[in-house]
């Protein structure tokens, strides 16, 4: 789950401040069209530190590398890489403070079911957020915008959660930022909400694809459009029927980018169409998916975390082929196929309102091996969990309930279920929320994408 609004706010003000920004900024602008040996020369150096720092400080990799008797100094280049285990989320959701270098009061939590529903937690530093922010304000660069541009922002509702009255926006000025509650989208408050937007000037809409494409709808309804400079998008796939409505009421390009709680890698678009892998955040390896041709599993080493490092970690995520040809933008990063992540049902609250990207309300329960939210009926919820080392049941139900009333707002339904296993779908992945019995008294939305 997204910190809260004021701690949103902080940690806003501290990239912004960061005394290395300017530096990340330069550096990362010169490896946008370096030639290919500069990229793996960087990547290699940042590897080198990193698997010294993690060997000496980190309890989880000091004791593998005693285990296995490697030498870190051994582990010098990308090819060398392949010595290292790899990890998946069974081995954060064990015990993630086992990674960790630097202690937890000196980092930033993060909280994520993911799209596999095993909760993990992580930790990163201030400067490893500063970097990555900079990493995303180099790609805005490529469609026109500039460093600190104006957004509105659609990620959630955390910071409307306590208040549960007025216009449903929050405008952060040290961030430039206008939040708008994802899960307080409705034909009573769009009036209000245009009106903030267009007094706020956006030069762009950042968000939840699911949570733009549902104000784009809205706003199509009204017959209105909201020129913006771009819309960037990332969390969960766009669907072509929302990427039609989000051009057609935005005008703008979207801007999209991959990531994951975990931070291990990053790719994105760029204004040719292409979709680049960003090298100097992470390294990529493509595992093959047994069974499956033309797939492969993204695996991420990342190059910026110093107090959590991770490498080898396997995201879950899987691409197709990409393109044979170079991207016509020039670029020497590397290019992937569709990413096939994050994708959930849009649940509907007990007074008929949408709620896009429901599983954030179990985000940060603690303590399971595996979490789902499924909608019965609109405004009735379950929660099925399986317990796992550390799991304190008083304190799960807690918080689940109090998550599920403060974002989706007082007046639902929703029970807790114990199993030994969550029953997986014939694809065999694990979806987080899950819609059912759509027959049984589902009300349709009132608004189509």
């Amino acid at each position: 789950m997204a910190p809260t609004g004021s701690l949103q706010n902080l940690q806003h003000r501290i990239r912004r401040a960061h005394p290395l920004r300017w530096t990340m900024c330069r550096s990362l602008s010169s490896m946008e069209h370096a030639p290919a040996e500069e990229i793996t020369r960087f990547q290699e150096s940042r590897l080198r530190r990193l698997v010294q720092v993690a060997a000496a400080q980190s309890p989880f990799y000091r004791d593998w590398f005693a285990e296995a008797r490697i030498d870190p100094r051994s582990i010098r280049t990308i090819g060398d890489l392949g010595r290292l285990p790899l990890l998946d989320r069974a081995d954060l959701v064990e015990n993630p403070g086992r990674f960790c270098v630097y202690p937890r009061r000196l980092m930033w939590p993060a909280h994520s079911s993911g799209t596999s529903g095993r909760p993990v937690t992580t930790f990163r530093t201030p400067g490893s957020s500063t970097f990555e922010l900079s990493i995303l304000e180099r790609q805005w660069r490529w469609f026109g915008l500039p460093a600190g541009a104006r957004r509105v922002i659609l990620r959630g509702s955390d910071f409307y959660a306590d208040r549960q009255q007025g216009v449903p926006v929050k405008h952060v000025a040290g961030g430039r930022q206008l939040w708008v509650s994802s899960y307080h989208l409705t034909p009573q408050n769009v009036p209000g909400i245009l009106d903030r937007i267009r007094h706020f000037r956006p030069q762009a809409v950042e968000g939840w694809p699911s949570s733009i494409a549902l104000l784009a709808a809205l706003l199509r309804d009204r017959g209105e459009c909201l020129p913006v400079t771009a819309v960037i998008t990332s969390s969960e796939m766009t669907t072509p029927s929302q990427r039609s409505l989000i051009r057609a009421v935005f005008a703008g390009p979207i801007v999209d980018h991959y990531g994951q709680t975990e931070r291990v890698a990053m790719a994105g678009a760029c204004e040719s169409g292409g979709y680049h892998i960003f090298p100097d955040y992470g390294i990529v390896e493509l595992l093959p998916v047994e069974g499956v041709p033309d797939r492969w599993e993204i695996v991420g080493t990342a190059l910026h975390n110093w107090g959590f490092p991770l490498f080898r970690y396997r995201t879950g995520d899987e691409v197709g082929p990409a393109p044979a040809v170079p991207c016509p933008c020039g670029r020497r990063f590397a290019l992937i196929g569709p990413v096939d992540g994050r994708t959930e049902d849009t649940f509907t609250a007990a007074d008929g309102r949408l709620l896009p990207l429901p599983a954030t309300v179990i985000d940060d329960l603690t303590g399971l091996r595996e979490a789902q939210i499924a909608q019965l009926a609109p405004g009735r919820f379950e929660i099925r969990i399986v317990p796992d080392t550390g799991f304190d049941s008083d304190a799960v139900e807690l918080k689940a309930r109090r998550n599920v009333d403060r974002l989706f707002g007082p007046g639902q339904e929703v029970t807790l279920r114990a199993l030994p296993a969550i029953p997986r779908p014939p694809s065999g992945k694990l979806k987080a929320a899950v819609v059912e019995n759509r027959g049984a008294g589902h009300r349709r939305p009132a608004v189509r994408y």
